[in-house]
């Protein structure tokens, strides 16, 4: 069994193709959920009874498996108050499910997390998108924005967040990372004005994005719940990862929550699955002035895919620390 820690991760990641592999290897596994050759459950929360209430205090769980990558897995981390604590990947071989490796999940879980949306860029966005609009500079926000750029021309990116020293700090990352225009911005509304695609990564639970700054043609996709208007679902056409588990989250996920219950939104006004729209069951985009939101929740094929990518990487780098495991025989 392989222990990878956040140093071995890193350097199995390290190269300029990390980010368009990572992206590949999601459109991958969506192709293979949508042909129904995959497995999950929907995450499972575990509160501490002493501390309820979102994301405080807890143990989350999400199981899957991947057969036609040979690899399940479960990832499990805790959560105080709305940061993740503690994070790993138990990755298994498909074929006898034995433990293949335990993979740190702090540094890894913003390839994994912005990677769907790499893909979501590529099906749902305007071909000759170039304006990229991020509300959020921390580790989700500087991932989403590598994902994205791995699939879409983008030669300027505009990003506002409520600390001027992390977006000092993101601008001068991304252009060093990406090579293109990077610009602080004094306001979400001035960050997403004029941009072909609109990114919302940070800790969520507040409104962050309104549905008046929706521009024709533009791709809104969010990270977090509570970081838009319910108006912002409604004038949108709505793509989803995982249905079931962005409108039946656990805890709740809003505006989808209130919407649901108030009865103006259900799974049928969902246009489709990302995965339908990569395997070519369902279109995409119809028209270059179609407004698109799309959100993805927690889903275990993705760490499945994610974590098994890893594994390879690193083996193939000699990375990490072999460990015995289970009976000695």
């Amino acid at each position: 069994m392989l222990f990878l820690s956040e140093q071995d991760v890193k350097d199995a990641l390290s190269g300029g193709d990390a980010f368009k592999d990572a992206v590949d290897v999601i459109e991958r596994v969506l192709a293979q959920q949508s042909a129904g050759t995959t497995y999950h459950l929907k995450r499972y929360t575990m509160t501490h009874p002493n501390h309820p209430g979102h994301l405080w205090h807890n143990i989350r769980m999400l199981p899957a498996m991947v057969p036609e990558l040979g690899t399940a897995a479960v990832r499990v981390y805790s959560g105080y108050r709305g940061t993740n604590r503690s994070e790993i990947i138990c990755l298994f071989d498909w074929q006898d499910m034995r433990m293949s490796a335990i993979i740190s999940d702090f540094f890894l879980h913003a390839i994994r997390t912005s990677a769907p949306y790499g893909v979501a860029a590529k099906y749902l966005s305007r071909s000759d998108a170039r304006t990229l609009g991020i509300i959020g500079s921390g580790r989700y926000a500087r991932g989403m924005v590598q994902a994205i750029c791995a699939v879409r021309p983008i030669s300027r990116i505009q990003v506002y967040s409520r600390n001027p020293a992390n977006v000092q700090s993101f601008c001068e990352a991304m252009r060093g990372a990406l090579g293109i225009d990077v610009v602080a911005c004094a306001s979400g509304r001035e960050a997403a004005r004029n941009a072909d695609i609109v990114v919302t990564a940070t800790s969520g639970n507040a409104i962050v994005f309104e549905a008046d700054w929706l521009e024709p043609g533009m791709l809104m996709m969010s990270l977090a719940p509570g970081e838009f208007d319910e108006q912002t679902v409604l004038r949108s056409r709505v793509f989803l990862s995982a249905v079931d588990q962005v409108l039946g989250d656990d805890p709740p996920r809003k505006p989808f929550d209130g919407l649901v219950a108030s009865g103006r939104f259900s799974a049928n006004d969902v246009v489709a699955d990302l995965c339908d729209v990569v395997a070519g069951k369902k279109r995409g985009r119809t028209d270059d002035e179609d407004i698109i939101l799309y959100e993805c929740a927690g889903l275990g094929l993705l760490d499945a895919g994610i974590g098994h990518w890893i594994y390879r990487r690193a083996l193939s780098r000699g990375l990490g620390l072999e460990m015995p495991f289970g009976e000695e025989h």
